[in-house]
């Protein structure tokens, strides 16, 4: 199993969201309004300086799940910019 986190500025929600869906990925967490600044792209401290804000997503996946998804959200990545979003992934165990 391989769990996954897709970092990405909020205005690209229903971009992720529909690649998730595409590739059968049914459960997932989500974290909305994520302050943060990457090595490549400008702070989203959700202020007026630093306008906007990240979501994070996280989920665990199965070797063929994974597969689709980094596809999939390579697709959206290549579309929207090479600032808007990142994909973490590591192997994962379910504990509980």
């Amino acid at each position: 199993m391989k769990m996954l986190m897709a970092v990405y500025d909020v205005t690209f929600d229903d971009d992720v969201m529909e690649a998730l869906a595409a590739c059968g990925v049914a459960a997932w967490t989500k974290w909305e309004r994520c302050l943060g600044r990457g090595r490549q792209s400008p702070p989203r401290l959700g202020d007026t300086v630093w306008p906007g804000f990240n979501c994070a997503l996280m989920m665990m996946v199965s070797a063929e799940e994974d597969v689709r998804v980094r596809k999939a959200l390579g697709a959206v990545h290549q579309r929207i910019g090479q600032q808007a979003l990142r994909l973490f992934g590591w192997e994962a165990q379910a504990l509980i």
